[in-house]
């Protein structure tokens, strides 16, 4: 019998903590780790994850730096000194778009008055 909710498709963001590596914007000294990916669920229990990417983002200029994988999963096992200055490849500004959370700095699409995602008021 196939029950609607068993199973899914979701994404997910998991905050790995702050690295000692300079930005190369700005020149703050901490930048925020965050790793992102897509997973299966069934019944709440996630069964595979694809599309991991880890990136580093600068809590000053709001700049998104790609990481390898590598040096992300480093980072994830506990291994803080693992991650350059050299090993940051600028992707994006976060704040890119018009209509953007100022907590999570997620776009938000549509005329919400607050953000779906962490709730907080938007502009």
């Amino acid at each position: 019998m196939f029950f609607i909710g068993i199973f899914g498709i979701s994404q997910k963001e998991k905050d790995l903590g702050k690295v000692e590596t300079r930005c190369k914007s700005c020149n703050l000294q901490f930048l925020r780790i965050v790793k992102s990916y897509s997973y299966f669920h069934f019944f709440f229990l996630p069964v595979f994850k694809w599309n991991i990417q880890y990136n580093a983002i600068c809590d000053s200029c709001h700049i998104v730096y790609g990481i390898s994988n590598e040096k992300g999963e480093a980072i994830e096992k506990g291994y803080k000194e693992v991650l350059t200055y050299w090993d940051l490849k600028e992707a994006s500004l976060y704040h890119s778009h018009e209509n953007q959370c100022p907590s999570c700095y997620r776009a938000v699409e549509g005329d919400f008055q607050f953000c779906p995602y962490c709730g907080e008021r938007l502009r």
